[in-house]
């Protein structure tokens, strides 16, 4: 039988998503959107990277892809109204405890549910808010089933800033039961997605040349997508951000259809932005674990010039190479912000 999926209804009809690779600051991003009016405390949305990736390999088909992802984001959004699924684990960046607005939640608890939400979100408007990893060189779906009122932003970042955090996941996540994102098998061998096309390269390569062959490979497939829609999609730097956040947030709360709060100049404040220099952010144990440092540099010229040359020491010509490229790449996308 030939049929297409659908829904009866939509409930989410106002969204947005921070997308980015891991290490370029979508939790603080995340933190200071989290405090917009009518946004809510940010979800992971593993499922919906799920589908965005299986798409770009042809294993589902986009029309199926957009309608689950549409479904999912129902999905949330209607458990979310009733604090269903919700992270209530204290130390958790995504924890209602670290919401400026935590009350809401566990008002929601006990409040009325099931029936009484599609009213409630009717005349609250909330806005979903996702944050995804590295799904913006795979977007195609999720694009499609954005209307107006939803937002896809790609946060991009200074690749040297980075190589630490996924050089901790290289180490620490491939091969494990903690790790979850998409595998395929060859020949009875196990690889991460992003190994897909040099699995021989990335076998032998060591955890920092795993961290840029990897940045590589998703900027190149970013590089390569259908330029997405200017109503549904916003790309700025961390680096814009941390130095010059209002215009940002302007754009953003246009887009949306809302606005800042006092809560937003109180959470710039917490995340320290503006700030002089790049890495002197918030001192969190969670950054710590994946090898975050407060630099002594007095500039960031000088800051980036040491990082530099410890991404570069040790590593193989062809790894500088993919580094270079990558630092060329971010190099021309400042440019085109700056237009």
């Amino acid at each position: 039988m030939d049929f297409k999926l659908d829904r009866p209804q939509k409930l989410c009809n106002k969204a947005v998503i921070v997308d980015g690779l891991p290490g370029c600051g979508k939790t603080m991003l995340s933190a200071v959107i989290s405090s917009i009016d009518r946004v809510e405390l940010f979800q992971y949305a593993n499922d919906i990277e799920t589908y965005c990736i299986l798409n770009y390999f042809k294993k589902i088909e986009t029309q199926i892809a957009s309608k689950m992802i549409s479904s999912k984001m129902d999905y949330m959004l209607y458990n979310l109204m009733m604090s269903r699924e919700v992270n209530f684990r204290y130390s958790d960046l995504s924890s209602v405890f670290k919401s400026h607005n935590k009350i809401k939640y566990f008002r929601r608890l006990f409040a009325k549910g099931d029936q009484a939400v599609p009213e409630l979100i009717d005349k609250e408007k909330p806005i979903l808010h996702l944050v995804t990893h590295c799904i913006s060189a795979f977007s195609k779906p999720l694009i499609n089933c954005l209307n107006e009122n939803m937002l896809l932003i790609n946060f991009h970042r200074n690749p040297l800033y980075m190589i630490k955090q996924n050089m901790w996941n290289m180490e620490n996540l491939i091969d494990s039961n903690r790790d979850f994102s998409l595998y395929y098998n060859i020949k009875k061998k196990k690889y991460p997605y992003y190994f897909y096309g040099q699995e021989e390269k990335m076998m032998t390569a060591s955890s920092k040349e795993k961290a840029i062959f990897f940045l590589e490979w998703i900027r190149k497939i970013d590089n390569q997508r259908e330029i997405n829609p200017a109503s549904n999609y916003y790309e700025l730097t961390f680096e814009s951000f941390v130095k010059k956040p209002d215009k940002h947030l302007k754009e953003i709360c246009k887009r949306l259809g809302t606005k800042i709060t006092n809560q937003t100049l109180k959470v710039l404040k917490r995340e320290k932005i503006p700030r002089k220099i790049l890495s002197h952010g918030r001192n969190l144990s969670i950054y710590r674990r994946v090898s975050w440092e407060k630099t002594n540099a007095k500039s960031n010229s000088e800051e980036i010039d040491k990082l530099y040359k410890w991404v570069t020491k040790g590593i193989s010509a062809e790894a500088k190479n993919a580094l270079n490229w990558l630092m060329n790449d971010y190099e021309k996308f400042t440019k085109k912000e700056l237009k």
